[in-house]
């Protein structure tokens, strides 16, 4: 069976950039509704309260998994349209029951305010995550920067970005 998680994002593009901030990662609805309410409030979200994005990723999905070529991403991270195709086959990670998950991404430098960010997938165990980050250390682009993995376990359920942030029209 195939499993997914939840996670919340604020994105939103003023007069001069784009912004993302993950909120968190979920297993449940509930919970992640009760996190965009605290959110909502905060300086900074609450000037952009249409631009919060629930999305679904599916569980040890690899992307990436040929490697890479060129840069991505407006500002050179890659800030997916959507998350996953997630089908009435596919259910939360509720069911089974986790407290977190591990999240793997790969980030280079291309220049001093530009870097090159890749999510290449949640994981339901460490091991699960370091066998592709090893597997994804010969590919193309990847390579190039074998020590620039990072991979973190994600607390489920729990809000990433407690604070405000600063916007000024």
């Amino acid at each position: 069976m195939q499993y997914f998680v939840y996670t919340l994002d604020h994105i939103y593009t003023d007069q001069t950039h784009t912004d993302s901030k993950r909120l968190g990662y979920f297993s449940d609805l509930k919970e992640l509704e009760e996190v965009k309410a605290k959110a909502i409030r905060l300086s900074g979200f609450k000037m952009f309260p249409e631009s919060f994005m629930i999305r679904k990723y599916i569980l040890d999905k690899v992307n990436c998994k040929d490697g890479f070529t060129e840069v991505i991403g407006e500002i050179g991270r890659d800030y997916p349209e959507s998350g996953d195709e997630v089908d009435a086959t596919i259910v939360s990670v509720k069911e089974l029951g986790l407290e977190s998950v591990f999240c793997l991404s790969h980030i280079y430098t291309i220049h001093t305010h530009l870097d090159d960010e890749r999510c290449i997938g949640l994981f339901s165990s460490y091991e699960n995550a370091h066998n592709v980050m090893n597997e994804l250390k010969d590919k193309s682009g990847f390579k190039d920067f074998p020590d620039n993995f990072i991979l973190e376990e994600v607390v489920l359920n729990a809000m990433h970005w407690t604070t405000g942030f600063y916007w000024e029209d």
